[in-house]
Parts: structure tokens; sequence; C-alpha cells
């Protein structure tokens, strides 16, 4: 298994339809100087911006910005072997994987070579078909693979899903979509897609639950959401991901999300118990500290 050297990759899953090809055309939109390499099965699924392409030969697509993109067909090794090889060499490699191929096994691949390692898988669900999908007995197998080993889930299209609060309540009680962050249009910050660890070893069963901890946290009385949520992102905890409700000083109830230092605030329809799920790597603070950390922090700032 390779350890953490050479270069970084992230394996965007997803089933046909959710969005990956948007989300890599975001991502080379939102490079800021990025060296990114994109790895794709077939270029004619990647419909790149004509302004932002400089070259292109049989292989491999050069991008304003320092990026490239590179078909790796039937041969994904050598691909990623020959981008190791780019001098310069690129910053991050992003994987966009089939809509039916299995994460696990991509990960299993590329842990046969030195030049790179799986950073984090990314899953994409299409957030209006999904809960068809997964009733579906053809396609819900391979769906269920592609989260359950993914570091980060996105429902995406979120804009068309008719009862937001309905689908809320489900995703909730639905693992491992109960910690997904819902966008529209694949439209994801770079550092929130490029911003979660993969630890330890590959498991075909799911995320590394072993290097992870997990603790409730309970409000004991009304906050400010956002400064909340800023708390929870901020550098001093290092939390990997939060999700939960809490009661406004307004009396209303809300939903916050938080990756790394990203956050994300929604008013819910529903009157829900307060508590928020935190999420922790060996990074970051102990449980423990954490909650006695946001105690402090609470007082201090007067959330």
């Amino acid at each position: 298994m390779s350890s953490n050297k050479g270069l970084p990759v992230t394996i965007v899953t997803g089933y046909l339809g959710a969005g990956k090809t948007t989300l890599v055309n975001n991502a080379l939109r939102k490079a800021n100087g990025l060296k990114l390499a994109i790895l794709v099965n077939e270029f004619g699924s990647l419909a790149i911006d004509e302004d932002l392409i400089i070259s292109q030969d049989e292989n491999m697509i050069s991008i304003a910005g320092g990026c490239v993109c590179c078909s790796y067909g039937n041969d994904l090794l050598l691909s990623l072997m020959e981008l190791a090889k780019l001098d310069p060499k690129p910053n991050h490699i992003i994987l966009e994987a089939s809509g039916v191929a299995i994460p696990s096994a991509i990960e299993t691949s590329i842990s046969l070579i030195e030049e790179c390692y799986v950073e984090s898988i990314v899953a994409l669900v299409d957030a209006e078909q999904i809960r068809d999908q997964l009733s579906d007995k053809y396609v819900a197998d391979t769906i269920l693979a592609q989260i359950q080993s993914a570091d980060l889930i996105f429902a995406n299209k979120i804009d068309l899903v008719k009862n937001l609060s309905d689908f809320n309540c489900w995703a909730s009680n639905s693992p491992p979509l109960d910690s997904c962050i819902c966008v529209s249009h694949s439209n994801i910050e770079l550092d929130v897609l490029l911003g979660v660890k993969r630890v330890g070893e590959s498991n075909p069963q799911g995320p590394h639950i072993n290097e992870f901890w997990s603790k409730t946290y309970i409000p004991g009385a009304p906050l400010d959401p956002k400064a909340f949520a800023k708390l929870l992102s901020g550098s001093d905890l290092k939390l990997v991901r939060t999700k939960g409700y809490v009661r406004g000083t307004d009396g209303k109830t809300y939903l916050i999300q938080t990756v790394g230092h990203r956050y994300y605030i929604d008013l819910s329809a529903e009157l829900k118990e307060p508590g928020v799920v935190l999420i922790g790597s060996k990074s970051s603070k102990h449980e423990s500290e954490v909650l006695e950390r946001i105690g402090e922090l609470r007082k201090k700032s007067d959330v």
C-alpha cells in the first residue's frame, strides 16, 4: 500500500447523470493557479470550454492555468505514471470515474503504484432521483457501493427537489446519506472538494471509521447559528465534519453542516431536537477537548 507520497488523487464517483462532469469543469474554472490534472475515461464525456484549451493531442489536453486533462481508457495506472512524470508536475489529480465504476476497486489499483495515492473519494448523487434509484434492484447496489466508500457525499441537483424538507428528513434517516451536503449544478468550492483526507488502509466496507471519532453535542441554550457554524469550522478544533440541528435565538430551527473550514446553514421546515454530530480525526483535538473548547469559545464569543 502506498503511503502519502507522490501525487494526491481525488476519485469523483457517482451514478450516471449525477453531475460528475459538471463538477470537473467547475473545478477547472476555479483552479486559481492550482495545477490540476483531470483523468477521464474518454475525452468525449468531458466538454471543456474551448477558450480554456491551449493545445490537444491524442491522449492529453493542455488547459489554461497549467491544468491538463488526460484520457486513461483501459490503462489507468500507465496514465497516472505519465502524469507523475510531467514537468512541472500537477498539484492534484481528479479522477472522474465512470458512472458504474466501484471506487474502492479504483483505489486498490492506485495503491499498486508509488507515484500516486488516493487522498479522498467524493461521491455525487442526484438528489431528485436518489430515492427511486435506491429502490431499483438493478442500480441500488452500485450506488450504495459508491456512497459507502466515500469520504464526502454531495446531494446534487437539490434545486430540482420539490419538497426539500421531506428530502432532508429522508436523508437524515438514511445513512450514509445523513452526512451529505446539498448543492446545485455541482457548484462546490475547490477547497471543499479537495479538503477532506482519507485516513488508514483501503476498506471496501466503507469509510475508515476506526480512524475517526464521533460525538454528539447538545447545545444547552438557543444560539446564533452562523457564529456557531464558524466556531465549528474554525482552525482551532480541526474538525473533519459536523452536522445537526440547533435552535436559533430567533426561536427557529437551523440545520448546520461543516466540512473542514466551510460551513452551510439552512432553515429547517420542521421543529427538530437540538443536537450536532461532531466528527474528528487523529489530527483533530480529542473529543473531550473539543467539547470543552466549544464551551470556552461559546462563552468568549457569546454564541
